[in-house]
């Protein structure tokens, strides 16, 4: 096998390992009651006609390093009753290092882990060494993002959040 075609598959193997973490995000709320669907999307950067940078997102299919990904996850109420107390919790993959600033969500606090365990805000996040030093976490030390969403979902609304991330 060439060395592209194996490339190749690789990067398409790392694609879906990525949603694989993305379907086994965490989601609190009643059970049964919220519906998620998760997109990936490959940024592609063109020239317009005015001569200004666009940037379209389109399916991933080959991705490689330094390709910026961004990941959509819509939540749906499906019940016949209000939902309050959403909380969704998604690992970053392993192959990519999240985009600082890129996480966003309508009426929700976001949080970060550096350890998928403890969340706090991007400013709140140390490092700790051996030695017992401590210093700032970057937004590629990110292991984890948590949403908690401030309002109550009515039966049948819709949310969603939003994240990138560059592919190592």
């Amino acid at each position: 096998m060439k060395t592209n075609n194996i490339n190749k598959y690789f990067w398409k193997a790392t694609l879906i390992a990525a949603f694989t973490f993305l379907t086994a995000m965490n989601a609190y709320a009643e059970e049964g009651a919220i519906r998620f669907s998760n997109n990936a999307f490959k940024q592609v950067i063109s020239k317009a006609d005015n001569g200004l940078m666009q940037y379209d997102y389109v399916e991933p299919g080959l991705v490689l390093p330094d390709d910026v990904i961004l990941y959509e996850i819509v939540f749906e109420n499906i019940s016949n009753q209000d939902i309050s107390n959403i909380v969704i919790n998604n690992p970053i993959a392993n192959n990519s290092k999240y985009r600082g600033g890129s996480a966003s969500g309508d009426s929700t606090e976001i949080t970060f882990s550096v350890d998928g365990e403890n969340f706090a805000s991007a400013d709140a996040l140390k490092l700790k060494d051996k030695t017992g030093k401590t210093w700032q976490a970057k937004p590629e030390d990110y292991v984890a993002i948590r949403w908690v969403y401030k309002k109550t979902l009515k039966p049948g609304e819709k949310g969603k959040v939003t994240y990138k991330t560059s592919i190592k």
